[in-house]
């Protein structure tokens, strides 16, 4: 009996690891010898296959809710590819102020971002394989050096996603054998398991020395694996500098955001020193210039002839990830359709009229605050809003018939001037995807002087226009033929702006099937690198003042710009938001710059509303609140998510949980 209550409480207080009865099961290794499996590079790569698939990468297989997958249980929002995996566009950049959707007025609350169980078992699994590597002997020590920087890679990327979501957890490095016959040997294992969490610092720290592991132990071959989908040196010196830099982040803007309670007290969220914030930008520093100075990295494209030339180099990038290895840096691909294999950003992010047989498409929204952001080549070094008035004044409280508008014959020469990575990454009203003028048309101003722009309208209601013939509000009275802004169905852009970044243009949908796009997610690349070391000196006034200047300025001649700008806070981020859009850069960056709650503190998206006039049949643009939707809130507790259990873990918990 009293084995039983020992097995029995061994289960019920490990939800901190698995949550399931899996979590004690030992994958026989008595039918193939470890030996046997990686014994040649392909085994190897077999080998890892699995855990690398697991690895917490928020690709096109991530979703920000974590929600309950038909047959797989709580995913915690990675490998959401699994069944029927209907999250309605719901990627990292869709809560932040850069993206929204037609159906999705929501920022990362309690329900995001969780990452816990499955994080464990994960561990479980790779602790196993970490205690393999020494036993090996078939293969060479190079081969076992090889095999342990993985592993070490694998642990980091781990720590990090654990760290940036809960700070302090506890640090498991190896598996606990059980013996359950023998009582004493449980009562070890059972204090053993409640391993308390580490302080923030301390799993900063960890996550840094697993990439720094990483790199000493890994090739700096390059060429290794195809299309940097397993990593190198390089790998994992460019993690390190992401880790470190958001470190460094929460070191010096944490009393931005200032949290209290035992979790604060204990140092497991918080409890960094001036020291700490030094010592993180350094390694930042440290690791992004050695990534600049090997030589075996560069800018995609890096020297475009004009604005135009910038944009297709800029898109293609990200539609054919393959032809961009001298900037791609980590890789995750995507080689299949099908359940596991494919996803689905192609058929969330169509704009409606190119939805084809899917039937919900437009679900990302790129918005006003983001296209604001974008610089124009005629006044560089500033962010350039758009313009849509005599005297603007930014505002968002939509049309005023006493303002003298800016019109145009063709609504897309609004945006005429500005960053090419703009046309990139949004579909701008009136341009071209997939050879299809796409409509996106907000009202009208009918022949005597009244605008209807009402998102519930009848989009059937006919309006005689300045050439005699009948127009619509939407553009069309078919939402087949508009993508703008009608409420029907959910289908159309909200802010006047739909997606255009990792599009594939020869995408055609089946219908209502799961997970048939195969473009890969390119998770880490030169550019960010460069952009990290000028945010790590212009935050720090540490490290080489010319360098940054240089790292800050190559990001925006490939986009066409002749004119430097200094290396200030301001500049970088600007730069970062426009050369990292919809790359899940603007969310963590908000979260470890602790500025999240400083942009929602009941705030609405803006858009920009193209109007009609049926008097002179040009087009001006309305700067307003997007229709029909609340304010949104960002609570400070957010900053750190919940951890799972904790009454019955023995965890601290987290503030305000």
């Amino acid at each position: 009996m009293k084995k039983i209550f020992y097995i029995i409480s061994i289960f019920a207080t490990l939800s901190l690891f698995a949550g399931c009865a899996d979590f004690l099961d030992v994958k026989p290794t008595n039918k193939v010898s470890a030996d046997e499996v990686v014994s040649s590079p392909a085994g190897i790569r077999a080998f890892l296959a699995n855990l690398y698939y697991r690895m917490p990468i928020e690709a096109f297989d991530f979703t920000c809710e974590s929600r309950p997958c038909p047959d797989q249980g709580y995913r915690d929002g990675f490998h959401f590819n699994d069944g029927a995996p209907n999250n309605s566009g719901r990627y990292t950049w869709v809560l932040t102020d850069d993206c929204t959707g037609p159906e999705v007025n929501e920022i990362p609350g309690e329900a995001y971002y969780q990452w816990w169980d499955t994080a464990f078992e994960l561990l479980h699994d790779l602790n196993e394989f970490t205690a393999l590597i020494p036993t090996l002997e078939s293969v060479n020590e190079d081969t076992r050096n090889e095999l342990m920087g993985q592993s070490w890679f694998i642990r980091g990327q781990i720590y990090f996603a654990l760290a940036r979501r809960y700070g302090g957890v506890p640090k498991i490095e190896k598996v606990e054998p059980l013996d359950i016959n023998n009582d004493e040997a449980l009562d070890e294992v059972l204090a053993k398991l409640k391993i308390p969490r580490m302080k923030e610092v301390d799993t900063w720290d960890y996550v840094i020395h697993c990439f720094d592991e990483a790199a000493r132990l890994l090739s700096e071959n390059t060429t290794d694996y195809p299309n940097h989908t397993m990593a190198n040196k390089w790998t994992a010196l460019g993690y390190k500098s992401r880790a470190s830099l958001h470190a460094a982040s929460l070191a010096k803007f944490w009393d931005e955001a200032p949290l209290t309670g035992e979790a604060v007290d204990e140092g497991c969220v918080g409890g960094f020193t001036t020291e700490d914030m030094n010592r993180y930008y350094e390694a930042c520093l440290d690791s992004s210039k050695q990534l600049i100075e090997c030589g075996l990295f560069n800018l995609y494209m890096p020297n475009p002839a004009s604005p135009e030339e910038a944009t297709k180099n800029y898109i293609h990038m990200f539609q054919k990830p393959e032809d961009a290895q001298i900037e791609t840096i980590f890789v995750k691909g995507f080689y299949k359709k099908g359940r596991k294999y494919g996803t689905n950003q192609d058929v969330w992010g169509q704009p409606a009229q190119t939805g084809g047989a899917w039937p919900h498409p437009g679900r990302m929204n790129p918005t006003l605050a983001f296209v604001d952001n974008f610089e124009r080549y005629d006044n560089p070094g500033q962010s350039a809003p758009i313009v849509t008035y005599e005297g603007e004044k930014f505002d968002f409280d939509g049309y005023n018939e006493g303002r003298i508008y800016r019109k145009f014959d063709n609504p897309l020469d609004m945006f005429e001037g500005k960053d090419a990575r703009l046309a990139a990454i949004t579909i701008l009203p009136n341009s071209y995807w997939r050879d299809t003028l796409i409509v996106i048309q907000a009202g009208v101003i009918d022949m005597n002087g009244k605008i209807h722009h009402d998102i519930t309208s009848d989009m059937k209601a006919q309006y005689m226009g300045w050439d005699g013939k009948v127009h619509y509000q939407f553009g069309a009275a078919d939402n087949k033929f508009f993508s703008g802004f009608c409420y029907e169905r959910g289908n159309n852009t909200r802010t006047g702006f739909s997606f255009r970044k990792y599009m594939d243009p020869t995408f055609v949908s089946s219908g209502s099937v799961w997970n048939e796009s195969t473009t890969d997610w390119i998770d880490l690349r030169f550019a960010e690198i460069l952009l990290n070391y000028a945010e790590a000196y212009a935050e720090s006034g540490l490290g080489d003042a010319g360098l940054a200047r240089e790292c800050l300025n190559r990001t925006r001649r490939r986009a066409a710009f002749t004119t430097d700008i200094d290396c200030t806070p301001e500049n970088v981020q600007r730069e970062r938001r426009s050369e990292l859009g919809m790359e899940n850069a603007r969310n963590w960056d908000l979260v470890r710059r602790r500025e999240f709650h400083k942009i929602f503190d009941g705030v609405r998206h803006g858009a920009l509303e193209p109007i009609l006039d049926l008097r002179d049949g040009k087009t001006f643009f309305v700067r307003a609140y997007r229709q029909y939707t609340g304010t949104l809130l960002f609570k400070e507790k957010y900053y750190y998510r919940g951890i799972p259990g904790w009454n019955v873990s023995g965890l601290i918990k987290n503030p305000q949980q």
